[in-house]
């Protein structure tokens, strides 16, 4: 099965590897770009290909189509480079936006007509920015509900079960503020997502008709591989309306968790990541047991290795890789990027931090928040993959970061996934620290 992630699934550097030995990339992204240029869209393969890897941050700066085209072209690029390899999946999933790529990799829509669809969801959502919001906490469904309903907050509704443990709430943004001040005052994970609207939200209906509206000169083809929608909780048929399903998925829920697990229960075993990072193979493996999951991509270092393991199930997963001496990162939760914990910073750390100092302070702080021996909290130990420190957690801990070294930057700019290490942290907070 290969697994379409939402809009969390950026990294810098992805394809680049696999792009020097499959074509697939350059058909894949040549087509895209000829379909924005067509609506005035600049280039997304130059976004991704030219001069150095650029951070999520840069693609931010540019239109919001950019990125968004630039995640749906890396999960169409990653099935065509498997289905050349003889791989033939039984079933494709979408999360999310990553529905439009999974529908255009099944051959419901053409790539050209699935730029269409990519750019019409922008537009559509964008007189909603700013409006609302959305937020991972880390608890399940029942107990997700019942923060809406001790706040006595209606508009504060489930957006996403994505993990037994890893709910996406969405609602107006006092509503979220004062779900995480709950939170902290629980000592309940939080993070916001960085999204500037509420999506999978009741109160986006009006964004579904402007959705149809826009995308009503686009013809959808018969089916060539099964899709299964966990919005809608079904398999796709030749018979539904797609552009309907598709604008139905901006005020429904996402029910990860309940499609993983039925899936399972019907013999699925295998869970391929069709994109960047691992974000939707790591909620497979904390939904259900005895499971084979595979990221080709997790690591632009290792992306020729990691597409190999997605082929052939006797293949070695990739070796941990190393950039400049650092491990390589981790990925964020699911459907969206994890952006941290919003506080004001306090001005207590020097222009020009002494890292060893900071890195001594870092091990102290996380021994002491997450109860480990100093000694297991190396610069190079890897906090999720070796200390099993999930990304929500981390998100808060770059809260007290933030707070603890006076740093600039609001929390919810430091990409959770690309500090996987306390390493990686002390030589943010020094850098951040000297620029001051």
């Amino acid at each position: 099965m290969l697994l379409f992630p939402g809009l969390g699934a950026y990294s810098p550097g992805v394809l680049r590897q696999a792009r020097a030995s499959h074509r697939e990339v350059d058909a894949v992204f040549d087509e895209i770009d000829a379909a924005a240029a067509r609506l005035d869209v600049p280039p997304v393969s130059a976004a991704l290909f030219d001069g150095e890897p650029r951070p999520i941050r840069d693609l931010l700066a540019e239109p919001a189509e950019v990125l968004q085209l630039a995640i749906f072209g890396v999960s169409v690029a990653v099935h065509r480079i498997l289905v050349a390899r003889g791989v033939t999946p039984r079933l494709l999933v979408g999360h999310s936006f990553g529905e439009m790529a999974a529908l255009v990799a099944a051959g419901a829509f053409t790539p050209a007509d699935g730029v269409r669809l990519v750019c019409a969801r922008a537009a559509a959502l964008r007189p909603w920015e700013g409006r609302g919001g959305m937020a991972a906490i880390g608890v399940d469904e029942a107990t997700a509900g019942h923060v809406a309903g001790v706040l006595d907050e209606p508009d504060l509704v489930v957006a996403c079960l994505n993990a037994p443990r890893q709910t996406v709430l969405a609602g107006p943004l006092p509503a979220l503020d004062r779900a995480e001040r709950l939170a902290a005052n629980l000592d309940v994970l939080f993070a916001r997502l960085h999204l500037p609207y509420a999506s999978h939200h009741p109160s986006m209906r009006p964004a579904v008709a402007d959705f149809l509206e826009r995308t009503g000169g686009i013809r959808q083809h018969p089916f060539e591989q099964a899709v299964y929608s966990p919005v809608h909780g079904r398999r796709y048929t030749d018979d539904d309306d797609l552009k309907w399903a598709l604008a139905e998925c901006l005020v429904r829920p996402v029910r990860f968790v309940d499609a993983v697990r039925e899936l399972h229960a019907k013999g699925h075993t295998t869970f391929i990541e069709s994109g960047a990072l691992n974000a939707l193979v790591k909620c497979v493996e904390q939904t259900v047991p005895d499971v084979r999951v595979v990221a080709p991509l997790v690591d632009p270092e290792q992306e020729d290795a990691g597409l190999r393991a997605a082929t052939d199930p006797a293949a070695p997963p990739p070796a941990r890789a190393s950039r400049n001496g650092q491990p390589a990162r981790t990925s964020p939760p699911a459907e969206a990027q994890v952006v941290g914990v919003v506080g004001e910073p306090v001005p207590v750390a020097p222009a020009a931090a002494d890292r060893r100092r900071v890195l001594a302070e870092l091990r102290e702080l996380y021994a002491a928040a997450l109860e480990y021996p100093a000694d297991l909290l190396t610069e190079d130990a890897l906090l999720e993959a070796e200390l099993g420190v999930d990304s929500l957690k981390q998100t808060s801990l770059l809260g007290r970061v933030v707070e603890r070294f006076g740093l600039a930057d609001r929390p919810a700019e430091l990409p959770v996934w690309e500090l996987p290490t306390l390493g990686r942290i002390a030589d943010y907070v020094t850098t951040a620290g000297a620029s001051r």
